[in-house]
């Protein structure tokens, strides 16, 4: 102890300082003199100073003792009894006056609670406890025949006179009562050690007041529905979480028992972590109280508690208050994703808020739940394709491969012209919507088999080889589809590609109504990536005019390409069929959809433009067979061009495998005189059997023979110039019918006749050199046989 103060009655306050228990002298100090006496002393240690508060009967004031001229400073012009004046735990001075309790520090008046009756004196217990104790009543007569006798009096009392003596303890944490007694016989004083309370009375008595347990308060507060103070004194006490929110779930309860709704979702709400949030959602269901609800099911989105069954909840909350600006904040919110993204999406769908919905999924890149609302809910095909065109080109096969078809629907040309970028390598991949990387557009294995199984429906179906895509197998085979496979690299470098383009295939069934968008598709893949040029095609159609010489062309040789890998190969291939059956349908290909869902000015062709467009496309289908580079099935191509009736392929392929014969027997069996009279002079030359046929032909019936005797004459000509068959076979080829005659024939047959007697005289006249030449030769064997021959020596 170092300082110490004391107060007199004369309004004197003696300031004593030094170590009392050591020091045998000490410093005092007088550093106060009022006409009031002083009702109460008190210290308050701060962290530099030592402040000393003076209470007397009309002032509070406070006094810093460390200062180097202290002074003394007023808190308040009012003061209090003796004895109504008590130091806190805190330092706080509390004054007692009749209409309240006053709490002051170093500058001045703090708070204060409202307690009107009057106070003898104040003693201060434990933390947040003081004792007031009232003045005692002296008469009776101040109370009731019902309080009267509830009180005891002792039988040596006079009944009439005695004293009653209230004390109260107040808790000024929780401003609360804690405890009301009255005393017989009034009191002589109060004090509080062995944390209890103790009351000596009048009487002789000591009465002893223990605090009761934490639970038992709880138990008392939840009778009298106090919740408010049962929560604070939990926190007093440090309860647990589950222990606070089971007394919020008390509280809650009691306000919706009471019809106080908002109160009750508010204490609800504070119960979340800890509450099953059924519990709750089952007492707001009603109709009447979504909005309640609604709030609770907000604030267990904010706080990451809530399940698709809560997000599904929250969203139709929402849509049935038809709260637009409260779902805008939920689902535009930019905070990290707090509920069940495809739940609310499905919920937003299903109530009609397509712009929610397809926000949601472009935020977190569900490509596909974004494009089938475009697309199926808000029917937005421009959004849907311009969306597609921004994604990476793995994403964009994958999204064309399932709305490709209605897109061609709606938007044919602008659709086609994506799939041509797609399929070519030239749909860019800087605008892609994620940050992963550019995966190749493979597609999988089931999805190009159930392709080709709706491809085989299609008047233009592939081969049974359709079924491979450009991409290897798991294997790691080189292929175009793989990622780090050999051909791709080679594909890509050679092409300038920044991917592997997936395959047209996959993509034909969408055009089941749209074939002549599927013929501009095939047309630009094949011509970008193979290089079949326009040029080719016009040389080609250039190609198609008759040759009306004999015999001097060839057929060429298949040209030689870049090395292709056979996936890509039969890519090619592929596509090659299907142009050609496209090239060859009955008609032109226009859309096969019904006129309702023909585009706006979309017209029929007429009669003019459709035999226009079908020579156009039989021209490009024969210059299709004329591309050497591609080793297509001749068989199927011709069983093809004889089904669809494409002469000019027909010819071309008989050319092509050297059937000069059929060749010749197709324009006889379609009387095509002038076809006949052009084959035999380009094919003739090649095989020599062509002439009795045309021979045959020619004298078949009279309107043939009439109109080809010129040709017939010059047939016949050129089978004597070049001495390409005898005359028996000619006469033989002309008698087969009653139509040619010996007049047709006589310079023929004169000629050849006196051919005959030319060659028959020289060979005479060769004959009979050859006999005397042989005669000579006989006559010289003879004579050496019989005559003898001188010899000459020689020396060497």
């Amino acid at each position: 102890m170092s300082q110490l103060a004391v107060g007199l009655t004369s309004g004197v306050v003696i300031h004593v300082r030094g170590d009392l228990s050591k020091d045998r002298t000490v410093k005092q100090k007088v550093i106060y003199e009022g006409e009031e006496p002083i009702t109460g002393l008190g210290f308050r240690e701060q962290t530099k100073s030592t402040i000393l508060f003076i209470v007397t009967t009309d002032s509070i004031m406070s006094y810093n003792t460390t200062a180097n001229k202290p002074t003394v400073t007023t808190l308040d012009e009012q003061g209090c009894d003796l004895g109504c004046a008590v130091m806190s735990d805190v330092q706080e001075m509390v004054v007692g006056r009749d209409e309240a309790i006053y709490f002051y520090d170093s500058t001045g008046r703090g708070p204060c609670f409202a307690y009107d009756t009057p106070k003898s004196s104040l003693t201060w217990f434990k933390s947040n406890y003081l004792v007031i104790v009232s003045p005692p009543v002296t008469t009776s007569t101040h109370l009731s025949s019902a309080t009267r006798s509830t009180l005891s009096f002792g039988p040596k009392r006079n009944a009439a006179v005695s004293e009653l003596t209230k004390i109260t303890i107040f808790d000024t944490a929780n401003k609360f009562i804690a405890y009301v007694g009255t005393f017989v016989g009034g009191i002589r004083g109060v004090f509080c050690e062995w944390n209890s309370v103790w009351i000596v009375g009048m009487d002789g008595k000591v009465y002893h007041l223990d605090e009761k347990d934490t639970p038992t308060k709880l138990e008392i507060l939840f009778k009298l529905n106090l919740y408010v103070l049962a929560i604070n004194l939990a926190h007093m006490q440090k309860y647990d979480d589950a222990s606070i929110a089971e007394i919020f779930k008390k509280y809650g309860d009691h306000l919706y028992s009471k019809g106080d709704y908002d109160g009750a979702i508010e204490q609800y709400i504070r119960t979340i972590g800890q509450l099953e949030p059924s519990y709750v959602i089952r007492k707001f269901l009603d109709a009447q109280r979504i909005y309640n609800l609604t709030n609770y099911l907000q604030e267990l989105h904010s706080q990451g508690l809530a399940n698709a069954d809560h997000t599904t909840l929250l969203l139709n909350c929402y849509t049935k208050l038809k709260d637009v600006s409260r779902l805008d904040q939920f689902i535009k919110n930019d905070s990290d994703l707090n509920f069940d993204l495809e739940t609310a999406i499905s919920v937003c769908r299903q109530a009609g808020y397509y712009e929610h919905a397809v926000y949601l999924a472009e935020k977190f890149l569900e490509h596909d739940l974004y494009l089938d609302i475009v697309i199926e809910d808000m029917r937005d095909y421009d959004a849907a394709l311009n969306y597609i065109r921004k994604l990476t080109p793995h994403e964009a096969d994958k999204s064309l491969q399932k709305y490709a078809k209605t897109l061609l629907t709606h938007l044919p040309d602008q659709t086609t012209q994506l799939l041509i970028e797609l399929c070519t390598g030239g749909l860019p991949i800087a605008n892609g919507r994620n940050s992963e990387e550019v995966q190749s557009p493979t597609p999988s294995a089931k999805n190009t088999t159930a392709a080709l199984q709706t491809l085989s429906i299609l008047p233009f179906a592939g081969t049974p080889a359709d079924s491979g895509s450009i991409r290897s197998d798991s294997s790691g085979a080189n292929g175009i589809g793989t990622p780090n496979g050999t051909s791709e690299t080679k594909v890509n470098r050679r092409s300038g590609l920044s991917y592997a383009p997936p395959s047209a295939r996959i993509f034909m069934p969408a055009f089941v109504e749209r074939p002549d968008c599927l013929v501009k598709l095939l047309e630009r893949v094949y011509e970008q990536r193979w290089g079949n040029s326009a040029e080719k095609i016009a040389q080609a159609t250039s190609d198609a005019a008759s040759v009306r010489s004999y015999g001097t062309d060839k057929p060429q040789p298949n040209g030689t390409h870049n090395t292709l890998s056979p996936q890509e190969k039969e890519e090619r291939r592929t596509i090659w069929n299907t142009l050609l059956e496209l090239y060859l349908m009955d008609e032109h290909p226009v859309p096969l959809t019904s006129p309702t869902l023909l585009p706006q000015g979309h017209n029929q062709l007429s009669d003019r433009e459709r035999q226009k467009r079908r020579k156009e496309f039989r021209v490009k289908a024969l210059a299709l067979l004329k591309d050497d580079s591609v080793e297509y099935d001749t068989n199927q191509a011709l069983v093809l061009c004889q089904l669809k009736q494409f002469d000019e392929g027909i010819v071309y392929l008989y050319e092509r495998t050297g059937m000069y014969t059929d060749i010749l027997r197709f324009w006889m069996d379609k009387e095509e005189t002038d076809r006949v009279i052009e084959s035999v002079r380009k094919y003739g030359p090649k095989d020599s059997s062509l002439y009795p046929m045309v021979l045959t032909y020619f004298s078949s019936n009279p309107e043939t023979l009439s109109k080809s005797t010129p040709e017939l004459l010059s047939v016949l000509n050129h089978i004597d110039s070049q001495d390409l068959l005898p005359p028996i076979q000619v006469v033989q080829a002309l008698s087969q019918s009653n139509v040619a005659t010996i007049g047709l024939i006589k310079r023929y047959i004169g000629k050849k006749i006196e051919h005959e007697r030319e060659e028959l005289k020289q060979s005479e006249e060769l004959i009979s050199s050859y006999r005397e030449e042989t005669e000579k030769r006989r006559n010289e064997i003879e004579e050496l046989q019989t005559s003898s021959i001188p010899m000459k020596m020689v020396s060497p």
